[in-house]
């Protein structure tokens, strides 16, 4: 699971987005908070203005109702109802606006956060309504933009080392038909690597001795299967369940390498075995067995 802590940090980032409260539902559940202790667990905003069509009234209605209370219980009239007051026309105001109507018919319908100060607030016992929804989208949308970065990133560095091989090229007096020796330095300072240019084919002169082809098809191409999407639901598989229903990767070469024991020649008290292909990987076994991967 190394090299998925950037995508748990962003995930954790985006739950406390989706978790955290806006400054309206705040003032929402507070006002709920306080009608529904005085008056009981049942009361919400379309009683407690006592609207006659209760959540079938429109916002003309709404608004007339205040003005309607306000004859009894403006602070003006009668001082002690100033909390109440401010109360009715808090809530007038939260469901005279649509977009905030919209939030608390929300919350009525999906349930309120409890509120406790110790635990800094309002907070949901359950998932919050919508998580699961929100947290779907903000995935999917990460890996879409996963998946064009790393389209972008690999144009980039074709393009890139297309162009280098088109420089190493102009300089092949050779016209493709022979062997040009080059040296590339990024700077003044930097030893360089040694270059041949073969047949129009350009490698890298390694310490061993060994030639490294430069080539833009060497490049990984985009997958989606390289995507977190795919790779950390992958990685979980792999080290659960995975673990007990899939044959390990050295299980699988010691299968493939089964038939390699027929296959050695033996000359004298020598014994010939197969080579590796290209693409094989040589691995020695604790057993001091030579096997080779699948390609």
């Amino acid at each position: 699971m190394k090299g998925y802590w950037k995508p748990a940090l962003l995930i954790l980032g985006f739950v406390s987005f989706v978790y955290a409260f806006t400054t309206i539902e705040t003032e929402i559940f507070q006002l709920q908070n306080e009608i529904s202790t005085k008056y009981g667990s049942e009361m919400n905003f379309y009683k407690f203005l006592k609207l006659p069509k209760l959540q079938q009234s429109n916002s003309k209605e709404i608004t007339k109702n205040l003005r309607k209370l306000s004859k009894k219980y403006h602070p003006d009239k009668n001082p002690k109802y100033r909390k109440l007051y401010e109360r009715l026309n808090l809530a007038t105001q939260i469901l005279s606006n649509s977009s905030n109507r919209k939030i608390y018919d929300y919350y009525l319908l999906n349930g309120f956060p409890n509120y406790d100060f110790h635990k800094g607030g309002f907070y949901f016992t359950r998932v919050k309504p919508k998580t699961w929804f929100v947290l779907a989208f903000i995935w999917i949308v990460i890996n879409i933009g996963q998946y064009i970065i790393s389209i972008i990133q690999y144009r980039s560095q074709r393009s890139r080392i297309e162009n280098f091989i088109d420089q190493c090229k102009q300089q092949d007096n050779t016209n493709g038909l022979g062997v040009k020796q080059l040296t590339f330095k990024q700077n003044e300072e930097d030893e360089g690597k040694n270059l041949v240019v073969r047949f129009s084919d350009v490698y890298v002169m390694e310490p061993d001795g060994s030639e490294t082809l430069i080539s833009p098809d060497t490049l990984d191409k985009p997958s989606v299967k390289k995507c977190w999407f795919w790779k950390i639901p992958a990685s979980i598989w792999n080290i659960t369940l995975g673990r007990f229903v899939s044959d390990t990767e050295e299980e699988e070469i010691l299968k493939d390498n089964k038939k390699f024991d027929g296959e050695h020649v033996k000359k004298g008290n020598t014994v010939k075995r197969r080579s590796a292909k290209k693409g094989q990987k040589k691995m020695e076994l604790p057993n001091g067995k030579v096997i080779y991967s699948r390609k």
